[in-house]
């Protein structure tokens, strides 16, 4: 097992009142249990406010929690020392949402690419040279050019940007990685593109993914199993085939009949033209 989340509860008090008041607090995440296998994709699918990023917050421990444990790989990742945690985070990484935010613009994509390399130097232990050669390496598997290694995020399209921050995540040869809403923010045809990055990266380097998405096309594609959040709890989880075409909730019906149909033909609308 590689990722065990176990009745993980998250509260948050509500706003101050006065001097010492505070108004009524809210529950982010309810008693939410699942666990993730080693090797697979495994998705979380909710409204936005269902609590997908406060959980992501938590495996991550940049949130406390209120109730529950995080283990990974037997650990629990809310009882380890400063020192342990950063251990740690060189295996277990992040691709965040949005490339245009997620990218600071005074650097170049070799400083980018390299900086988890001096973060975590105590762990991939590289000198300079070194760190150059393995951005690069990096940047190729990702489908990006040496001639892009000293160039700046804005001289970058957003699918290329993302693959500059799908090359940081791997930096330092993680085990695991979160993939937070990677493709929302880009057109459809680059995400396909990023998508089938995503699925070679796996196959090539035995990665397991955490894909957090409102996009229910896009789970189906990626992920072997799917867990559904609504305000903050869990209502139903398992095997993508089988959520998907035999969904037991009505909140994971009405997610499914919102999906958009590629086919122009049995569009709703295309049908009340024709009327």
């Amino acid at each position: 097992m590689t990722l065990d989340i176990q009745n993980v509860t998250k509260n948050f008090p509500g706003p101050r009142q006065g001097f010492f008041g505070r108004g009524e607090g809210f529950t982010a995440l309810d008693n939410v249990s699942l666990s993730i296998r080693k090797g697979a994709s495994f998705g979380l699918v909710g409204e936005s406010g269902s609590g997908k990023t406060t959980l992501t917050r938590c495996i991550l421990r940049l949130e406390t929690l209120s109730a529950g444990n995080v283990l990974f790989d037997g650990v629990d990742i809310h009882k380890l020392t400063p020192l342990e945690m950063r251990r740690l985070r060189s295996r277990l990484q992040i691709v965040f949402q949005d490339p245009y935010a997620s990218l600071d613009p005074r650097m170049t994509i070799h400083d980018i690419v390299a900086e988890p390399l001096v973060i975590h130097g105590d762990v991939v232990n590289l000198n300079a040279r070194q760190r150059t050669e393995r951005v690069l390496e990096l940047l190729l598997q990702v489908g990006l050019r040496p001639e892009h290694l000293f160039r700046y995020p804005h001289e970058f399209s957003g699918g290329q940007r993302q693959r500059i921050g799908i090359a940081r995540a791997l930096a330092v040869g993680p085990e695991f990685l979160i993939l937070d809403e990677p493709t929302s923010a880009l057109d459809v045809s680059v995400q396909a593109d990023v998508l089938n990055l995503l699925h070679r990266l796996q196959e090539e380097l035995d990665l397991t993914y955490f894909f957090i998405s409102h996009d229910l096309g896009v789970i189906r594609y990626i992920c072997d199993d799917v867990a559904v959040i609504y305000r903050g709890k869990l209502v139903e989880q398992g095997p993508v085939a089988e959520i998907f075409d035999h969904p037991k909730s009505d909140y994971t019906r009405m997610l499914l009949d919102a999906m958009p149909d590629p086919d122009p033909d049995r569009s709703p609308f295309r049908r009340k033209a024709a009327v």
